[in-house]
């Protein structure tokens, strides 16, 4: 009767201790599960913001004109020739052209003589503005005396470069990997060698298409911008002009004349000897005939 008492009273205790246990570990979840709850909830709130900000605000940003990648690289050059009247206005009004149309000068040099200026420039404008800053040059008051425009796929080259740069640059990483599984030195010798190759190769094709992205994002114009008589401000077809022409012609010739005459010095001194011999003879013989 005492054993069943006992075993009673220690059945009771176990069962309560296992109810403590379970609320114990129901008042450790609860918050557990309750703060998982509240920061997914959140998370999902912040995600349902961030669609509304986003969309919200995407109306309100301009996007500016960028170059668009259509999959073909097209290498765009041009050559033009610009007569103009005042050469000085001409270069200015295209320094202000080629800031507008977010361009710059790759080569520029002038030429100035007695009667002509020019400038030759290289000029690098976005492709994508290639065609008006065209338009606007064209639209100008300088006369265009010739213009070439030529267009040059480099679509295969391109992607063929960019081909062969990705399995070159796959090859040095699986090379890089066997450096630490080299079993002696000269294996390790010769896996650093063709890293070294490879790494001059992909240096050499990453210059070849920084040059060829160049080329096809900023087209090449040459111009040549020239004025005949820059320097005679009254025209080149003035009276005055012509007779400033007519006045230093004749300065030149009377020069020209002048120094002749002197470079013809021997022979003046040969003709000056032989006229004093005659006229000496003359006089002997008169003297002779006096003294008979």
């Amino acid at each position: 009767m005492k054993r069943k008492i006992i075993w009673g009273i220690l059945l009771s205790m176990t069962l309560g201790a296992c109810n403590q246990i379970q609320d114990v570990k129901d008042e450790m979840v609860a918050p557990e599960a309750e703060a998982y709850g509240m920061a997914a909830t959140g998370e999902v709130a912040a995600d349902a913001m961030a669609v509304e900000g986003k969309s919200a605000l995407a109306p309100q940003q301009a996007e500016p004109q960028k170059f668009v990648d259509n999959g073909i690289k097209i290498v765009r050059t041009g050559n033009l020739s610009l007569e103009s009247k005042d050469i000085n206005s001409s270069k200015q009004n295209l320094d202000q052209l080629v800031k507008r149309f977010q361009g710059y000068y790759e080569v520029e040099s002038a030429n100035n003589t007695q009667d002509f200026t020019s400038y030759n420039l290289i000029i690098r404008i976005p492709s994508t503005s290639f065609d008006q800053f065209l338009t606007a040059i064209s639209s100008g008051s300088d006369k265009v005396t010739s213009k070439t425009i030529s267009a040059s796929d480099v679509s295969m080259t391109y992607f063929d470069l960019a081909s062969r740069l990705k399995s070159k640059r796959a090859y040095l990483e699986k090379y890089q990997a066997m450096v630490a599984s080299a079993k002696n030195v000269k294996e390790l010798l010769e896996i650093q060698e063709q890293i070294r190759q490879l790494q001059e190769d992909i240096d050499s094709s990453e210059s070849l298409m920084r040059n060829m992205n160049s080329q096809i994002k900023y087209s090449t114009l040459t111009i040549n911008l020239f004025e005949y008589q820059a320097n005679l401000p009254m025209g080149t077809n003035s009276f005055w002009v012509q007779l400033k022409d007519a006045l230093a012609f004749g300065m030149s010739l009377i020069r020209s004349i002048v120094l002749g005459i002197i470079g013809l010095w021997p022979i003046w001194i040969v003709t000056a000897l032989a006229v004093w011999i005659v006229l000496r003879i003359r006089r002997t013989r008169k003297a002779k005939s006096i003294g008979q």
